[in-house]
């Protein structure tokens, strides 16, 4: 819904700045919702930081649409309803959640149509520092959320392998060095035999 634009222009990027709004508000509510019911402590400090960013940037920019002069358009995700209760159900481990889940890209190339644009000059000068800050937020929390992904997965290799009946890595590190510790101790009470006869 548009406020009074009898003599305002619309820029041609007023869809992007909703779209941007939008998208991030509801990220903001699923990982939140998320970082509320997930047992692993780093992975809720994670979310709960880049929900409090996606939020964030979904104010923003619904700011920066109402000073070009316009109202941001609300939108319902078709599939949020099924996204939220998928990530606040305690019952879905957050291996099964993340899935092949992976935040933007990390050399930003996701970005490179918004980064052309802004190299080009299409944006007003506000627009484009605000698109500029915002990437660089979304690719500091991609590296973040994929970093704590990663060990999310890692921890569940371990845990399938301990239950799978074999030894964890660090078992089997350990049983090396005392294998290693033994065959010394063999030799060394060899050398002691041998030098009291």
């Amino acid at each position: 819904m548009e406020g009074n634009t009898a003599t305002l222009q619309k820029p041609k990027y007023l869809g992007l700045l909703n779209t941007i709004s939008n998208a991030e508000s509801a990220a903001g509510v699923y990982l939140e919702a998320w970082a509320d019911v997930t047992p692993n402590a780093d992975l809720a400090c994670t979310l709960r930081l880049v929900a409090a960013r996606e939020r964030s940037h979904g104010d923003v920019f619904c700011r920066r649409i109402a000073e070009l002069g316009f109202s941001l358009r609300r939108r319902v995700d078709p599939r949020g309803a099924e996204t939220l209760a998928k990530l606040a159900d305690p019952r879905i481990s957050d291996l099964d959640k993340i899935g092949d889940r992976q935040q933007g890209d990390g050399d930003g190339d996701f970005f490179g149509d918004i980064r052309r644009k802004i190299a080009e000059g299409e944006f007003d000068p506000m627009t484009a520092n605000l698109l500029t800050w915002y990437i660089a937020e979304e690719i500091d929390s991609g590296r973040r959320l994929r970093e704590v992904y990663d060990c999310v997965r890692d921890m569940a290799g371990a845990k399938k392998k301990a239950s799978s009946g074999g030894p964890s890595a660090d078992a089997e590190a350990m049983m090396a060095c005392m294998t290693a510790g033994f065959a010394r101790m063999e030799k060394s009470l060899e050398k002691l035999v041998k030098a009291s006869k």
